[in-house]
């Protein structure tokens, strides 16, 4: 039985194939287009899911869209007719583009595709629930979605139990931490969807001083429910997602190109705890409600690496999965899993512990790509061989571009499309970033073996896993020196931990532990500013070249800029 799962028209569309109930395939949009967060309809994606399974449209059996098109529409409706006549421009401006094509979820399906069978539509908070509980190794687990908005819910308390999911509680638009979040995202000159996580390194920075004005614009009840003052907001009625009573309170907002000023930075801290605040008191709720030691997250918000890290800390959960593609692409592959274990109710599930799931290149392929360019490359044929040399760059601060098997779905770079250096010396981040041409207040991430996690980061047990690189974690004080390039100005890191299943990648960072004495490297993605992770050779050569990336590999060659001219 063949499931496809289709998400699209908000940010991130994807696709994913699942069959009898295993990923095979789950990819987004974007990194066929290069359109960084492409939210078209996922024509590219869905065609090499086929391909890559070796099917066509007609072996599929079931079609899940991961939300409700016209109950979504009745939702933007419902809002124009509360905020009118201020709502009337967005209005006209987005009306448009709903009766053209996003409303017509089924016709595109059936048209374009030329697909006959069954189509379903799922909530979107259902899909979120099952992308992070279904791939999960709980048979029992407490779930929490939770994000900007899908068709009326923006946050969802949830009860996972075998193939089931079961509704407990939810908050409905306009309430939403995911939109207050990012109303400051905004407001600090970054981008919405796009840019929060600017928002999460820049808070290690500030001070929460503004911790009390912003509790001005929400009442939390102690189970974690809460109301917004929309009185202060304008995200309802206009682009702008805040007014003149909400910079009365914190002041004019900051342009994309202005100077981080100490106010900046200090917003940022402030909602940053604020979040936290709010996510600890619903996760304890849910906690109480369900009295399981096991937790699920997905949704934007739980992408929020620096608040997850403190979960352990703040509430009893003792295990916990959030999901790594955990936005709108991952409920690509939760409205498939919803369709297969809730509505065809099959009950063997199968867990994901790894996101490369994505494209491969071909050896015809790559060897192409490199005599386009006429680079110098050597190949190996010993992989031990290989991994030694790529180590013992690492070790002499050589930055790698590094490009190995099937490429992750989500957000992260997580071994299979990276840049890599060495976390030791200070100034490596100053390098990377000089590639990567981002703000110095952003962190770079360390993936770190599995074995010896605990000996480097404060993590609630010593087999912590993190396969994802969706928590922080405090560096151990007497650890830093050695992780000075990714330890960040609150003395934490994102980590990803690596296991063995993890092959090629762990036996680097074990060549590197060896040649070192430190297990952990510096992991940021493999793509420049405003471009989505490489796709293809020809893409990771391109952005190796314009750069001061000092080697790529790309399976099992090593290519370098020796006697290179453009």
């Amino acid at each position: 039985m063949y499931i496809l799962g289709i998400s699209a028209y908000y940010h991130d569309s994807a696709a994913v194939l699942v069959k009898d109930g295993k990923v095979l395939c789950a990819v987004e949009e974007e990194r066929f287009s290069r359109i960084k967060h492409d939210n078209a309809f996922p024509f590219q994606a869905i065609d090499f899911c086929l391909k890559e399974a070796k099917i066509t449209i007609k072996d599929i059996d079931y079609i899940s869209y991961y939300e409700k098109p016209l109950l979504k529409f009745e939702r933007i409706l419902e809002n124009f007719v509360q905020t009118y006549p201020f709502s009337l421009k967005p209005f006209l401006k987005g009306i448009p583009e709903w009766f053209d094509y996003k409303i017509k979820i089924e016709h595109i399906i059936r048209k374009k595709l030329k697909y006959k069978g069954k189509v379903y539509f799922i909530p979107h908070h259902y899909s979120h629930a099952s992308a992070c509980f279904f791939p999960s190794q709980f048979n029992k687990a407490a779930i929490l979605t939770i994000d900007g908005v899908g068709e009326y819910q923006t946050t969802g308390l949830w009860l996972g139990e075998k193939n089931k999911i079961t509704s407990l509680k939810s908050i409905n638009f306009p309430n939403s931490l995911g939109l207050l979040y990012s109303t400051f995202t905004a407001f600090l000159g970054f981008k919405v969807n796009e840019d929060e996580y600017k928002m999460m390194g820049l808070s290690a920075y500030g001070k929460p001083e503004y911790k009390n004005k912003i509790y001005k614009l929400i009442k939390v009840k102690d189970d974690g429910s809460f109301l917004l003052d929309m009185s202060h907001f304008s995200f309802r009625e206009d682009f702008q997602m805040w007014n003149e009573k909400f910079e009365k309170l914190f002041g004019k907002a900051r342009l994309p190109n202005d100077p981080v000023l100490e106010r900046h930075k200090n917003l940022a801290a402030s909602i940053q705890a604020v979040t936290e605040d709010i996510y600890f008191k619903i996760i304890n709720y849910l906690h109480s409600v369900t009295k399981t030691s096991n937790l699920c997250m997905s949704g934007g918000v739980a992408l929020n690496a620096l608040a997850n890290g403190k979960i352990y800390g703040k509430t009893p959960f003792k295990n916990i999965y959030v999901f790594g593609a955990a936005g709108d692409s991952g409920a690509a592959l939760g409205t498939a899993l919803f369709t297969y274990h809730q509505i065809l109710n099959n009950k063997k599930r199968n867990s994901i512990n790894s996101l490369c799931l994505g494209s491969s290149f071909e050896k015809k392929s790559i060897e192409k790509a490199l005599k386009e360019k006429n680079l110098t490359y050597k190949q190996f044929n010993n992989e031990n061989e290989l991994l030694k040399t790529i180590a013992k760059l690492l070790s002499e601060n050589k930055i790698i571009g590094w490009c190995y098997g099937k490429m992750e779905f989500g957000p992260r770079a997580l071994g299979a499309r990276s840049i890599l250096a060495n976390p030791k010396p200070r100034y490596m981040k100053e390098e990377v970033n000089k590639i990567k041409i981002r703000e110095q207040f952003r962190p770079f991430a360390g993936s770190i073996l599995q074995e010896k996690v605990h000996e480097f980061f404060e993590v609630p047990e010593k087999n912590h896993l993190s396969p994802f690189m969706v928590f922080c974690f405090k560096v151990k004080k007497e650890k830093r020196k050695d992780l000075a390039a990714i330890v960040h100005n609150d003395n934490t890191c994102r980590i990803q931990t690596v296991s063995k299943e993890n092959d090629r990648y762990y036996k680097l960072i074990q060549k590197f532990y060896e040649l070192t004495g430190v297990p952990c490297i510096l992991n940021t993605s493999f793509n420049l500013k405003g471009e989505p992770i490489v796709e293809t050779p020809k893409q990771a050569i391109e952005d190796f070249l314009k750069t001061k990336m000092d080697y790529l590999v790309i399976n099992d060659s090593l290519i370098s800029k020796v006697n290179y001219k453009e």
